[in-house]
């Protein structure tokens, strides 16, 4: 185990190698924990075809759900950022779907509220509007919004969030 400047470690577990926080209460909200693995002398069969585990069929665990799976249910290899694996890892077909549809998200949406997004922004009954810039800070548990006034929302306490495009109003109905 070796530590970095920026107080994470990387952490060798049975599933790979990790970058995790130093302090878990500064890490990510967003991140997962390492599933538990179904024991071995629980899974004889693989848990998507029914394949039996023998010495030519082998046993690979998912490393998103922790199941036992053969080889041709359990090939692909996907990043999986949210527990904070280095490399990609073994995944079940279904897990993989998943890991691939949140790296689409990470890469959108997340990356751009790291390097900070302007923003129209409307609080609450009020008929003042201004342009803030929004940034998620790099645990991903603050909101900083830059405008008039310097703001930290904390992730974690934000219960609802409504997104406007211009020309609709909530509920999706086009203003015309």
């Amino acid at each position: 185990m070796s530590t970095d400047r920026d107080g994470k470690k990387l952490v060798r577990s049975p599933s790979g190698l990790r970058m995790l926080p130093e302090n878990r209460a500064l890490g990510s909200p967003f991140c997962l924990e390492e599933p538990q693995w179904v024991p071995d002398k629980e899974c004889p069969l693989c848990m998507h075809c029914d394949a039996k585990f023998d010495f030519i069929t082998r046993k690979h665990h998912c490393r998103r759900c922790g199941k036992c799976f053969c080889d041709k249910c359990c090939s692909k290899k996907v990043p999986l950022p949210r527990m904070c694996f280095v490399d990609p890892v073994r995944q079940c077909a279904e897990c993989s779907v998943i890991s691939q549809k949140e790296m689409e998200f990470y890469d959108r949406q997340l990356k751009v509220l790291m390097n900070g997004a302007t923003f129209y922004i409307t609080q609450g009954s009020s008929e003042k509007s201004e342009n803030v810039v929004c940034r998620l800070s790099n645990n991903h548990r603050y909101l900083f919004l830059d405008g008039e006034d310097h703001y930290e929302i904390e992730v974690a306490r934000i219960s609802t969030v409504q997104i406007l495009t211009e020309g609709f109003t909530p509920g999706g109905n086009a203003l015309r």
